[in-house]
Formats: C-alpha cells, structure tokens, sequence
C-alpha cells in the first residue's frame, strides 16, 4: 500500500483522504496531521452567537475521518523535506509519504497594534473563539469590531442581536471593500447604522488600552484626528494568512503572499505533492489568474479534485468562482465572479442587468424585496459577475455561478428554464436571472442605437 499523508484536518484535508480512499480502497495507508483541537464548522459562529445554532451541534466527532480508515494524528507539521519525503511534527516525530496533500488551511491575520495580544481581544476562527466571545455577550456589554469585512460584518450583527453595543472600524472608504460594488456596500452600510452599529470608515486602530476594570479604550486614527471608543472585549476580523511558513526551505513555490501555486489537478511543482483550500492560490475561473480563494465550499470541491487525481481519474479543476453569501439582520448578501467595478478594469465592454422581484410570490404574506445584478463582459458578453441583497439571494447567485463556469453569454443565459411556485419562488414573469439578463440585453440595444 502506498502512505498518503494530508497536512491539515479541515475540510480540504478531510474530503481528499476520504475520496482517494474511497476511490481507490486498498491502495492508500492514509494518515491526517491535525492541529486543531476539533472539526469545528466555522461558518456557524454567528449563528451560535445569536443562539439559533449550538457549538456541539458545528462540531463533527473524529468518526467523521477514521470511520472511513483514514488514522487522525494530533500534531502539527513543522517541516517538509521533499527529497527524503518525510514530514516532521512538532512533537519531534517524522513521518514518510508516497504522496502528500497539503491543506493547512490558514490562520486569522491579526495586525501589529499595540495592546492587541491583551486579554478580551479575540479572533473569530476556531471553537475555542466561540467560546470565549460566548462569555463576554451580556446585554449592555459594549465592543468594537476591528475590519468591516464579511467576518466582521456578521459578527458585529450576531454580536448587536444579542444586546452587545457594537461598533466597527474599518480602514478602507467603505465595508466590504474589494468584494461588494459600492451599491450594496451603501445598503448594507445603512443596514447596520439602521440597527444602532456605528461604523467608523477611513480609520485605523493604533492603540488598544487595558483599564484596571478589564475593560478597552480603543484608539482610533481617523482623517480628523485621534478618536477613543471604549469597550469591554475587541474583535479582530481583518482576514486570513495561509498557515505554510512549515514549507520554507521544502522547495515547494508558494505566490507572494504565502499561498501554494498548484496546477489545473491541484498539482504542485513536486511530484507527488497536492495542495487544496485556504492555503492555495489557484485559478480564477473567469481571469485565469491565480489567486486564493478562502471558502469553504471551494476548499471541498478542489479537496475532490486532489482525491481524483490521486485515484488515477483526470479531472481538472476549472477555477474557482467565488461564490459566496451571509445574513445579518434578516437581510442576505451573496455574489460571484467579479464586481461590476473589476469588470470594468478587465474588459472594454461591460454590460449591467438588474431585477427588482421578490423572495417569492408578491401576493404572499411574508414577502420580502430581491434585488439581483448580472454583469456580463467582453465581445461574447459572457456572463462573468452577478450580486443580490435583500432575501432569496442564494438561488441566483448559485444559477450565475454556474454559468460564469461555464461561460454561458446573454444569449444562452436566456435559455434558462426555472420553475415558480407562490411559497419557493419570485412571481412566474419575475425570475430575477431572466430579468436582469433581459434588462442587460435591453441596454445592449440602447448602446447599438445610439452609436448608430
């Protein structure tokens, strides 16, 4: 039998073992090395948070990985020698492959400011985070959320749900900043001003100060000048960094950043070497650039395509899409490919469709308001971003992603079948991928009159 060792405990880790084995049963010796205390589902946080989820319930038993034959070992890769083919741990134990997958994943980024490694500043990543926010959420607690990104915008939602007077500080010109085009940023902006969270935008945190209570005087650098806001605990939620400083020295590229490049079979540039998820900078399935892309979601469907490879099947993996979603405030945001704005930068022509429908049918009693944006590029008009705000968002934005993988155009967007029914869908003649698709045709037409 061949050894097959994983690097990582996660989803990547976890579901590239389980299809090479499965695949392939006989072949593999699989081992994991994990890190990490559990198999925790991160995307339930702010669920546990406002209590419509329970953390034993976001955390899977080890029988999730060994009931498949695949051995769990609880200790951390600190070095990989790729000519030997042994990978050493952190409890001084080496242990060889024939093939090795790495999907280490990756850590919260906490950046240089002073005060931040105090007690009651926490990171939002493992359980353990979970737990120890859960012990800091009383009604009339205050904290203050440093990064208005996805993260930090749900967490300052949960956190404010659950009485937390909550504010957010983020250094960029709006939330959301590189991912949601400015539209929807605004919205969402309004959003949480509507529910009492205060953003500060165009502001830094550069100090955070312990009083002898415990409790946080947060300085804060704005265009004005210095500003303080108090709190009792802090949330850092400024993104991730891929966990791979165990690769230096190991040969293996990784991009500027720290990620691991890796090929269209999630190859790296050694044999007998794969990668997956958080820790992979591979291709965008509309660019071709490499670029990371840490979701969940994606970290399963290249861990597949790793287990495939392995098997001996020659699936490649065409590019991630970037789909992804959230809800704060019973309200949905969710989007794929590219903005409206990188669009703009990487192609000359760029047409934008829009829908105004609703979550179901209109004469429903609980109907909520759907907006959907289609964004379509270059001389095909292939259909290469989309968004939605409101309610109902993950439907359209799941048909988008999937035709920006296929590259469908306007023409064939118009194809789309889709099914209506009053308590699951918009009203039969306001599906928002036709309208929007047939709004962006409508102003294709306006632009050929007016340049004739």
């Amino acid at each position: 039998m061949k050894k097959l060792l994983i690097i990582g405990g996660g989803g990547a880790g976890m579901f590239s073992a389980i299809v090479a084995t499965q695949l392939k049963k006989g072949k593999f010796e699989a081992s994991i090395l994990s890190d990490e205390k559990d198999i925790y589902c991160r995307c339930s946080t702010p669920y546990i948070l406002t209590k419509r989820a329970k953390l034993k319930d976001a955390i899977q038993p080890d029988s999730m990985i060994v009931d498949y034959g695949v051995n769990l070992i609880h200790e951390k890769a600190v070095s990989v020698n790729t000519r030997k083919k042994i990978v050493t741990t952190d409890k001084n134990n080496s242990y060889s492959y024939d093939y090795l997958v790495i999907g280490s994943g990756a850590r919260p980024f906490v950046p240089p400011i002073e005060g931040v490694d105090s007690e009651n500043v926490f990171t939002v990543r493992g359980s353990s985070d979970v737990r120890s926010i859960s012990k800091k959420i009383k009604k009339g607690a205050k904290t203050v959320v440093i990064g208005g990104g996805i993260i930090g915008v749900e967490m300052a939602g949960a956190l404010d749900i659950r009485g937390v007077k909550t504010e957010i500080v983020e250094v960029q010109h709006q939330l959301l900043s590189g991912i949601a085009d400015t539209e929807y940023t605004l919205k969402l902006h309004d959003l949480l001003e509507d529910n009492s969270i205060k953003v500060h935008l165009e502001s830094m945190v550069t100090k955070i100060s312990t009083r002898k209570n415990g409790s946080k005087i947060i300085t804060v650098k704005t265009s004005k000048g210095l500003k303080k806001l108090s709190a009792d605990f802090v949330i850092v939620a400024v993104g991730v960094r891929p966990n791979t400083e165990f690769l230096a020295g190991s040969g293996i590229k990784l991009d500027s950043r720290g990620h691991i490049l890796v090929n269209d079979h999630m190859r790296t540039n050694k044999s007998h070497i794969y990668a997956c998820g958080d820790c992979v900078s591979s291709s965008h399935a509309v660019t071709g650039e490499k670029s990371p892309s840490p979701l969940a979601s994606v970290a399963i469907q290249q861990a597949k395509i790793v287990g495939y490879s392995l098997a001996g099947m020659p699936i490649k993996y065409h590019g991630h899409t970037n789909s992804c979603a959230f809800e704060t405030f019973d309200t949905e945001y969710a989007e794929v490919g590219l903005s409206e704005e990188h669009a703009r930068k990487q192609y000359k022509l760029v047409v934008v469709g829009r829908a105004q429908t609703t979550d179901i049918y209109k004469d429903m009693n609980v109907v909520k308001p759907l907006e959907v944006k289609l964004i379509f590029a270059g001389l095909r008009m292939k259909l290469v971003g989309a968004q939605a705000y409101g309610r109902g968002t993950v439907t359209p934005i799941e048909i988008a992603s999937f035709a920006i993988s296929q590259k469908l155009n306007i023409l064939k967007m118009l194809r789309y079948n889709y099914l209506a029914h009053p308590s699951l869908s918009a009203w039969p003649f306001m599906n928002p991928i036709i309208m929007a698709t047939e709004d962006a045709l409508g102003n294709i037409m306006k632009w050929f009159k007016k340049s004739k």
